[in-house]
């Protein structure tokens, strides 16, 4: 069909003069199929649960004895419709991780511990009362509540920040003796169109690599979420859940699905008090969205009591529990051997010379934002990376790497507005080069966080060996601003085994 050259032109103006989040549908950067969502004029981001929707399971087929000790685990009550929670149970596999898990809560043969690992939507954002309304406490609470052992819990997620990430910062933010741990970046990672070396599946094999290694030998769930914005609702498909279902296949990891269980609510049957408008604000699940993020973590914990009861864990299961992780299943996707991501604190520790930066807090005080900032053209901060046999982080780098030589990503600020430039050099008996530019272009009003990789090169060990960042003049945008927030030292067994630095990105 031919389409007359006044439809076009009017679509163009259009588009030049829209201005936000709508315009950024005008630079075809959202797929097809892509659903606008709209609020009332109305609209306040609060929903609290609807009690009249609550509902419980019945126990059935159980003889009397499994039925008794599974009868607490029972008390809980649902909001998801039943359809959409059995819908949301991804995949399950063997489980035999998870089984040891819950016949040890069940048994209360010994405490433990839980965890999750993701971004803002975990960490409790648009809940009414983190700590409390949010999935995650929901969860911890219920378990804690039914546990014959004491339950301990930790939110290790960190707001603005993908799974990649968490491939290098993990110690930071989980305990090593954990016994359970969810994994939730779905939104976060964004969207990568390649079935092969997809670089968000690649780090997310490196993340459960790294949580599957820990001592207690973990179970890990992943938790994933539909891609909502805060003007709209991508397409069920744009997403890197499904290729991460090969992952939780190859490495018998159980996978819910908010999205599954969301989409069933919203497209094939919509269903009042469970609409996008009605459950989301500005990317984040409002309460009753929380509520069924829980709903779908304890369906899952009930279901493998269940299977416990029928099918009780065997000798032949106990003699898989010790076998050592397979190779990746992308070839050469090893995890990194040691990390250690220096921020908040210590990344302040390490500047011993500061010339007009300010270390600031541009976040709030429960989701905090830390880093040097500078918006002055010659402006330098020098970051001690380290020192002459003081066996420090970078001292055990350069040792790693024989060649003296060893890499370090240095966090940055990317945004949309007065962002500037800088240059990054090293100091003392180290060489290094690089250049960061902290302005998005694009239109989009969004900030993100880079890293940008630095190769140190440390020969004159008898001297120390410092980081000097210097704004500089050259900007994209009217303003000089740049920020750096965290220094990363990561030691793997070949640097190819990483994906690619441009990949590793924090979506605020």
């Amino acid at each position: 069909m031919m389409v007359s050259s006044p439809f076009l032109i009017t679509v163009l103006l259009i588009c030049v003069y829209m201005s936000g989040d709508i315009a950024s549908l005008c630079k075809a950067t959202e797929p097809k199929g892509t659903s606008f969502l709209n609020y009332a004029s109305d609209f306040k981001p609060i929903a609290p649960i609807n009690t009249s929707l609550l509902w419980s399971k019945r126990l059935q087929g159980l003889g009397p004895a499994s039925a008794t000790q599974l009868k607490t685990l029972f008390e809980y009550k649902f909001l998801l419709p039943e359809q959409s929670l059995r819908a949301g149970v991804g995949y399950v596999g063997a489980a035999r991780r998870l089984r040891r898990f819950v016949q040890d809560l069940v048994n209360g043969s010994r405490s433990l511990k839980i965890g999750v690992l993701g971004g803002s939507i975990s960490y409790g954002m648009s809940s009414s009362k983190r700590g409390t309304t949010d999935w995650f406490s929901i969860f911890a609470n219920w378990l804690t509540s039914i546990a014959k052992a004491p339950v301990t819990s930790l939110n290790g997620c960190r707001p603005a920040t993908p799974s990649s990430y968490m491939v290098f910062c993990l110690e930071n933010n989980v305990d090593p003796e954990i016994d359970l741990v969810f994994v939730e970046y779905s939104l976060n990672d964004g969207y990568d169109n390649r079935i092969l070396e997809n670089s968000i599946v690649m780090a997310k094999e490196q993340l459960l690599r790294r949580l599957l290694s820990l001592p207690r030998q973990p179970a890990v769930v992943l938790m994933q979420v539909p891609h909502v914005w805060p003007h709209v609702v991508h397409p069920f498909f744009y997403t890197a859940e499904d290729l991460e279902g090969a992952l939780a296949s190859y490495y018998d990891v159980s996978s819910l699905s908010m999205r599954t269980s969301m989409f069933l609510l919203n497209v094939h049957q919509p269903t009042p008090g469970f609409l996008w408008n009605q459950t989301y604000t500005n990317r984040h699940p409002m309460d009753n969205g929380h509520k069924a993020m829980a709903d779908l973590a304890v369906h899952l914990i009930q279901e493998v009591a269940v299977g416990l009861s029928l099918w009780p864990i065997s000798q032949h299961e106990l003699s898989w529990w010790n076998l050592p992780l397979p190779p990746p299943m992308h070839e050469g996707n090893y995890e990194p051997l040691v990390t250690t991501c220096l921020v908040g604190h210590k990344f302040f520790k390490m500047c011993i010379f500061n010339a007009g930066w300010q270390w600031l807090n541009e976040g709030t005080e429960s989701k905090p934002k830390w880093g040097f900032v500078s918006a002055a053209p010659g402006n330098a901060l020098v970051l001690r990376l380290g020192s002459p046999g003081d066996g420090d982080v970078a001292s055990a780098a350069a040792a790693n790497h024989g060649n003296a030589t060893f890499p370090v990503l240095l966090q940055f600020l990317a945004s949309y507005k007065s962002m500037g430039q800088a240059d990054m050099d090293c100091l003392g008996g180290c060489h290094c080069r690089g250049k960061a530019d902290g302005q998005l272009m694009g239109g989009q009003r969004i900030s993100v966080t880079h890293m940008v990789r630095l190769d140190i090169t440390w020969m004159k060990r008898f001297l120390p060996c410092d980081l000097r960042v210097t704004v500089l003049n050259d900007t994209r945008s009217d303003g000089h601003k740049f920020k750096v927030s965290g220094v990363v030292f990561a030691a793997t067994n070949n640097l190819g085994s990483s994906h690619g630095v441009q990949d590793w990105v924090d979506w605020r």
